[in-house]
Formats: C-alpha cells, sequence, structure tokens
C-alpha cells in the first residue's frame, strides 16, 4: 500500500511528470483535446484516463507466449498499473481540493447546487475507473492463465501467499475511530469504528494503518488507535516463496497492484467520501 502515503505535493511533482510524458512530441493525444476546459481537474481527469487506455490491447502473437515474453509483459503492466494508481490518487485529491473550495467560497444558497455539480464530476471519474477495472480483470484473466502454463504451480503458490497475507494481526478499537480514505488526518471519513470493533490491521504511511472491519468498515486510522491482540504462530504458505523464479514474483506484484487499485476505488466510491453532502 506504499502509493497510500503519497502526499499532496508528492502526487503533484508525479503529476506533472505524467502530464510532461502525455504530451510529448506528436501533439496532444485525442483524449487530452477532448478535456473539459471547464473542469478544474480537466488535467487530472486526462491523465487518468490515457493512463487506463494502456490496458486496452493485449500484444499480438501466433501462439501461447514463451516465459521471456510473459515477464517482459508483466513488467510493461506492474508499471502501467504503477502509473494508473499514481494518477487516480491525483484526480481523486484534486477532487476533493475542489469541494473544500466550493465550500470556502460558495455563498449558502448556491452551495447544493455547486456540490451537485461537482458530485456529478466526482461520478463520472469513478465509471471511468471501474471500467478500467474491468478491462484489468480481463486481462489478468488471460495474463494468470499464460503464466499458469509457462510455470506450473504458480496459482497456488500464489494463492497460499495471499492467504498468508490476510493472516494480519488482529486488533480491537480502543474507542469509536473514524476511518479515513488515505491515512491523513484530515482525509475524508469513508466509515466509524465502534469501541470494541474487531479489525485485521496492514501497517500504512505516517503512523496510521489500514483497518479491515469487513463491508463498509474500512479505511485509515491511526495504528495506535487499536489494541492488537496476541498474534498467532504464522503458518508458512506452501511453496509460496521456495524456488519462486522472477515470473512468479512479477505475477505476485501483478496481483497486489491490482488489488491496491481495486481498494481504492472501492474507497472512493463510499458514501461521504467526497464530501459532497450537506453539512447539517
Amino acid at each position: 500500500m506504499r502509493h497510500a502515503g503519497l502526499t499532496g505535493a508528492a502526487l503533484g511533482s508525479m503529476l506533472l511528470a505524467l502530464v510532461a510524458c502525455a504530451t510529448a512530441p506528436g501533439g496532444p493525444t485525442a483524449t487530452q483535446a477532448a478535456a473539459d476546459p471547464q473542469d478544474s481537474c480537466g488535467p487530472q481527469v486526462v491523465v487518468f484516463v490515457n493512463a487506463g487506455d494502456l490496458f486496452g490491447s493485449p500484444p499480438r502473437r501466433s501462439g501461447p507466449p514463451s516465459a521471456a515474453e510473459l515477464e517482459a509483459e508483466l513488467v510493461r503492466e506492474n508499471a502501467a498499473l504503477e502509473r494508473l494508481q499514481i494518477a487516480f490518487d491525483a484526480l481523486l485529491y484534486c477532487r476533493w481540493t475542489e469541494v473544500r473550495v466550493i465550500r470556502a467560497e460558495t455563498p449558502p444558497a448556491a452551495l447544493p447546487a455547486r456540490l451537485r455539480e461537482a458530485q456529478t464530476r466526482m461520478q463520472r471519474d469513478l465509471d471511468q475507473a471501474e471500467r478500467t477495472r474491468a478491462a484489468i480483470t480481463a486481462r489478468a484473466a488471460r495474463i494468470d492463465q499464460s503464466v499458469e502454463a509457462v510455470a506450473p504451480g504458480t496459482r497456488a503458490a500464489l494463492s497460499a501467499r495471499r492467504a498468508a497475507d490476510a493472516a494480519l494481526p488482529r486488533a480491537v478499537a480502543s474507542a469509536p475511530v473514524p476511518l479515513r480514505i488515505r491515512p491523513e488526518a484530515d482525509a475524508p471519513i469513508v466509515g466509524r469504528l465502534t469501541a470494541g470493533a474487531e479489525v485485521s490491521l496492514r501497517p500504512a504511511a505516517a503512523g496510521f494503518a489500514y483497518a479491515d472491519g469487513g463491508p463498509g468498515l474500512r479505511g485509515y486510522a491511526p495504528g495506535n488507535a487499536f489494541t492488537v491482540q496476541a498474534a498467532a504462530a504464522p503458518v508458512a504458505a506452501q511453496g509460496a516463496e521456495r524456488g519462486a523464479d522472477r515470473l512468479r514474483s512479477l505475477a505476485a506484484t501483478n496481483i497486489a497492484r491490482r488489488d491496491a487499485f481495486a481498494q481504492s476505488l472501492e474507497l472512493a466510491g463510499r458514501p461521504g467520501a467526497g464530501g459532497f453532502e450537506q453539512a447539517s
């Protein structure tokens, strides 16, 4: 979950780099030309959509791919997933900033309409992200099948690794805990845990942890808000590490980055995640 700890400044720097790549010699793409000039987050939208376009067409081959071809494809896929995640984070950060500005500068009478407009733009972004996620999933099925054919046993090894990763430390909320969409104290709240609620914890940035209390109860919170329970003895993943080659390692990275994007999309789609609701 390294991407989740990126600060706004870091996202901005990476976004500028992505924009520079997207506007390399040769002129703007069709997507860039279609950017909405009225949208304050238009550049971020363009970069995100262009990043998703990288998953459009699989390589053309006359036969089953070799191990070397799969390695090269996974390297490209993993780099593309990293760019996609950075672009999505930057777009969400822009949307949340947009809402803060609207709340600060809009007269009360006009505020509901402005927030509805911002929410419509955010929903459009989430719909695009969902289409991209579906395209990634379709590609992943083909890649996973090809990897298994070249390196039999990979699917079982990676399943064992994921099962081991799922055995995260269990903890109890020491008091009511707000769950946030990012590991930042002022990030939008996407849920709340009651005191005593049990969760699994995954370390995140800046002293935060990703808490998973089940559907609707996932998000980031300060790690010191929980009392960690005694952990069971770790169970070795059968064959997950022994003899793991580069192809298996790349496939594991691919799964982790796909999961990270899906998790970001799930959190961003939570009610209240964007701060569009009228203050009560």
